[in-house]
């Protein structure tokens, strides 16, 4: 289950946190609001990527905050829990080339990072299900 999930830098999200309870959760808004830049930051908290990303649609560099300022970073920080136990992984974008790192953390101790590759293997070991599965059976991109 997703706790939570915070956005700072991430597409028009300045310092967006979003608390999510057990059950059917909606996120609703007008048109432009950052609806879809939440679920595809959860996607790419947990995977490292997301289908736009994957499909090379926009690159990482889109997803930090280019307006009203340029930022340096973005940053995704998601809680979620698996078999009782909870988990916090944060992925941090830096733009100008720097190496983008993730962490993942299990009752606040680290278990992987800050190579994004060790993160998504782990997250995918947790989850029992890659980004090809997630993608094509759990998240549904806007008009598809």
């Amino acid at each position: 289950m997703i706790n939570s999930i915070k956005l700072e830098n991430w597409k028009t999200h300045l310092n967006s946190e979003l608390f999510f309870s057990q059950g059917t959760n909606v996120l609703i808004g007008k048109m432009g609001a950052g609806k879809s830049s939440v679920v595809e930051g959860i996607c790419f908290a947990l995977f490292g990527t997301f289908p736009q990303l994957n499909q090379k649609k926009v690159s990482l560099d889109e997803v930090v905050m280019q307006k009203p300022v340029k930022k340096e970073f973005a940053k995704v920080t998601l809680n979620f829990q698996v078999n009782n136990k909870s988990y916090l992984v944060e992925r941090i974008i830096f733009s100008a080339n720097k190496s983008n790192q993730a962490n993942l953390y299990e009752n606040s101790k680290l278990i992987a990072g800050p190579k994004t590759s060790e993160v998504t293997q782990r997250i995918e070991s947790l989850l029992s299900i890659d980004f090809d599965l997630f993608s094509r059976a759990i998240y549904c991109e806007q008009n598809d």
